[in-house]
């Protein structure tokens, strides 16, 4: 019995030799040290080997681009787990190539001796350099729409620091003629005595009356320049990339004047802020999702074609742990059918060079890394309403967490 108990063990372990040999798959089987002690024709064919004889004599670290990662992570991870899954490592083929090779390794226990660690390999080269070839395609895109939106945002700021600077200009030319003016009463005054003191002095009292006029439209013109650059400092500040406790009512405030020649001739902005706490993010990421926000929806009220003004209405709340901003618009709505791609990256509505289909894309991106949450409504003809909701700050005492940022640029920045 023990005889062919014997025969029976030695007959399965050749069974599985011999299946690992002929498997369509590719199979490598190692010793725990990283002696290679089978292998599949379709194992020797992707390490570029001739056959399993010739891959037995290499090291099975010697497949690896770094050895340390079978030492570090697949024999700790097989000895303490038994199996591993869907696991990827850089390897070398036998001229220097470098491959990317997804493996499922378990280990196996035979009775002609100890344990084998069993992998199942795929190479995924074609598939890895696939997906950077797109990433790459969508940064491009990215960038595309960054230099978009920047040139959207200078023309609008130009022009906003534009204006009050040309006023201020015609107030300083008219305050030079008021000042000579002022200074030719005066004389005429000193020159003609009592009987010019009337006229004079009623001449005079309408110069000093423009003047005032003149200093009050200066100072409004040169408080507009000064709220616009400070808008633009707090919009884009190198250190908001890190996370920091933000009042996400004065994040709009400022994105409000940034975005002003955006909206300012199709809309009226309405402001209904609640008295909310801080939100622990990266706080030029979020003024960028906001700007997004409120420039589309300047877009669709005037899509709409309605006639006079329409109306954007920010409203800031509380709900439960979450700070909650609304973002609605009086523009043409979203269609149902529309309704659940609105999200979907390169999709959009607008005609063609418009929009690039990812600003949506990346504004929820941007919002869920945060741990929070994108959402939309609407009713067709008669606008949209986006929610963005976010974790407010941890009580003191809490760290804050940490939030990953989407692998893609932010829409401006």
């Amino acid at each position: 019995m023990r005889h062919a108990q014997r025969l029976t063990q030695v007959s399965a372990a050749e069974e599985y030799w011999a299946r690992v040999r002929n498997a369509a798959a590719p199979v490598l089987v190692t010793t725990p040290d990283g002696v290679i002690v089978a292998a599949s024709k379709g194992v020797a064919e992707m390490f570029g080997y001739s056959g399993e004889e010739e891959l037995k004599r290499v090291p099975v670290t010697e497949l690896y681009v770094n050895p340390a990662d079978r030492t570090q992570y697949v024999s700790p991870t097989l000895r303490n787990e038994g199996q591993m899954r869907s696991a990827e490592f850089r390897m070398r083929r036998r001229d220097n190539s470098e491959i990317r090779v997804l493996t499922n390794v378990r280990v196996i226990s035979m009775s002609d001796g100890p344990g084998y660690y069993e992998g199942v390999l795929t190479d995924i080269t074609a598939l890895r350099e696939a997906v950077e070839q797109r990433q790459q395609l969508e940064a491009q895109l990215h960038l595309a729409r960054k230099l978009e939106l920047v040139g959207q945002l200078a023309s609008g700021i130009a022009h906003e620091i534009n204006t009050p600077l040309q006023f201020i200009g015609d107030n300083a030319v008219f305050l030079k003629s008021a000042f000579e003016k002022l200074t030719g009463c005066l004389d005429s005054g000193a020159r003609g005595g009592r009987g010019a003191s009337a006229s004079a002095l009623a001449d005079l009292q309408g110069v000093l009356k423009d003047v005032s006029d003149a200093f009050r439209d200066t100072f409004e013109g040169v408080q507009r320049v000064r709220e616009t650059v400070q808008a633009m400092k707090e919009f884009a500040h190198p250190g908001d990339l890190e996370i920091t406790s933000t009042d996400l009512n004065q994040a709009i405030r400022t994105t409000l004047i940034v975005a002003r020649n955006e909206y300012k001739h199709a809309a009226d902005v309405k402001t209904l802020f609640g008295d909310i706490p801080p939100v622990d993010c990266r706080r030029a990421e979020i003024n960028k999702v906001l700007l997004n926000l409120i420039v589309n929806a300047a877009h669709a009220i005037e899509a709409a074609g309605k006639p006079g003004r329409g109306t954007i209405t920010i409203t800031s709340t509380t709900e439960g742990s979450d700070v909650r901003i609304d973002i609605a618009d009086t523009g043409c709505g979203i269609p149902a059918a529309v309704m659940p791609r609105i999200f979907d990256p390169f999709f959009t509505t607008k005609a063609v060079g418009k929009g690039s289909g990812q600003g949506l894309a990346i504004a929820r991106s941007i919002v869920e890394a945060h741990r929070g949450a994108l959402t939309v409504s609407s009713t067709v003809g008669q606008g949209a309403t986006f929610t963005i909701k976010l974790p407010a700050t941890a009580i003191v005492g809490d760290a804050p967490a940490a939030v990953d940022a989407p692998n893609v640029d932010a829409l401006i920045g």
